[in-house]
């Protein structure tokens, strides 16, 4: 029985196209030492990139965690503070790294579904008092993850950003999920982040690609990017070999992503017919279920489930998520249906 994975679309593979594209790299000798620019794949990545997101200038970097760090890093001091949305990943998923490695508060503020308002920013912004730490930036996550992959639209960007330059502030999308957004809305990615200063793309989860995210912005961050990416040891030599995919990802995998939309409103449609089961009808490729109501936790259904080969995450508190993704099929989708069904009517 095929094993239903539905813990993150990271679990996605890479497609036969990306491998292709390695050996078409290497056998062209496109690879070079990327610490000193030569590497040529990794170079058409990143032009391409900045040209999609419509930034001056890109830089590839290992990981989503690895891109945000950077990015906060490289557009503060230590002691600055960073206003964060209070379930956004920079603050609960990312070991940290904001405080441990570039010494930055995080001042969590509440969001409506991921979205920190505008009056929120405008509260949560310090005076010029020497007791307490300078505002430096705000963080948007688009899509949200914790709130059920939920998109903030550009009218809310423009908004946020608005109150933020009012305060001499810098604005860092984590866009991890970015294309999920300009799919859902069909608009350019570009037109989700125009208003802000610097954002970070991964490429790994929805898209496929085997490992690798991007970080964008104006030429003079990338250059301080460039070297705070060597400070945290991510210097690549021949990087072509994880470029390649990347390239792919872009160009082929964005579209394939309505996919995963339309197999999480099918769950959605299946499950919520369910008596007390707590669920929304998803943005994008995310779904959360609320199981406050039922006489079960969720560590129990993601132990009931991995009895039938389906994988989810024993939970996000008191909720379980479920992320539709390249690997799973509408064919699953009912599987999953019915398994959950059967489980929940149990009890």
């Amino acid at each position: 029985m095929k094993t239903i994975d539905l813990r993150s679309d990271t679990v996605t593979l890479p497609t036969d196209e990306m491998i292709e594209a390695i050996v078409t790299a290497h056998r062209q000798n496109r690879f070079g030492d990327d610490v000193i620019g030569e590497d040529k794949v990794v170079n058409e990545l990143q032009e391409k990139a900045a040209r999609i997101l419509g930034k001056e200038a890109a830089l590839m970097v290992t990981s989503g965690t690895q891109g945000n760090v950077i990015s906060l890093l490289s557009q503060t001091s230590r002691g600055d503070e960073v206003v964060v949305e209070e379930k956004s990943h920079t603050y609960l998923f990312e070991a940290g790294s904001m405080s441990s490695l570039g010494g930055l508060f995080p001042k969590p503020v509440k969001g409506v579904r991921g979205y920190i308002r505008p009056e929120t920013l405008e509260a949560a912004i310090n005076t010029d008092d020497a007791h307490l730490a300078r505002t430096a930036m705000v963080v948007i996550e688009n899509t949200h993850n914790y709130a059920g992959g939920t998109i903030i639209r550009p009218k809310q960007v423009k908004a946020l950003t608005s109150v933020a330059r009012d305060h001499g502030l810098k604005v860092h999308c984590d866009g991890a999920r970015l294309f999920n957004a300009s799919v859902a809305l069909n608009l350019p990615a570009k037109k989700l982040i125009e208003d802000v200063d610097t954002v970070q793309i991964c490429l790994s989860k929805g898209l496929s690609a085997p490992v690798g995210s991007i970080i964008a912005g104006t030429e003079e961050f990338i250059h301080e990017a460039h070297r705070m990416r060597k400070k945290l040891g991510g210097g690549m030599r021949q990087a072509g070999i994880i470029a390649a995919p990347m390239i792919v990802a872009l160009e082929k995998m964005v579209d394939r992503l309505k996919d995963d939309h339309d197999n999480a409103k099918l769950l959605y449609q299946n499950l919520s017919t369910i008596p007390d089961l707590i669920i929304e009808e998803p943005d994008t490729n995310i779904i959360f279920l609320g199981l406050d109501k039922l006489n079960i936790d969720a560590m129990k259904l993601s132990k009931e489930l991995a009895k039938e080969n389906i994988l989810i995450y024993g939970g996000y508190g008191d909720r379980s998520r479920f992320v539709l993704n390249r690997m799973v099929n509408r064919d699953d989708v009912a599987r999953v249906s019915d398994a959950v069904h059967r489980i929940l009517s149990r009890l």
